[in-house]
């Protein structure tokens, strides 16, 4: 199995829409060109911001929570 085959297999039970944009865009970029790290390196740094970005968002919404 290649790593292309794998990410497929493994982002099959991915859900969430931030999770499931940035492996089709790795699946998209290593069709397209093959398996590359830079690719790869960027999708770690577009997940871990949006990791950083949901907990803000949770912050919030505890925030808000007193009020409903």
């Amino acid at each position: 199995m290649n790593v292309l085959e794998i990410l497929r297999q493994k982002s099959k039970g991915v859900e969430g829409l931030s999770a499931r944009s940035i492996l089709n865009y790795v699946i998209y970029e290593f069709e397209v060109g093959g398996p590359s790290k830079e690719i790869l390196e960027e999708a770690l740094r577009l997940a871990s911001k949006e990791i950083e970005q949901l907990q803000k968002v949770i912050e919030i919404l505890k925030d808000i929570e007193v009020y409903v």
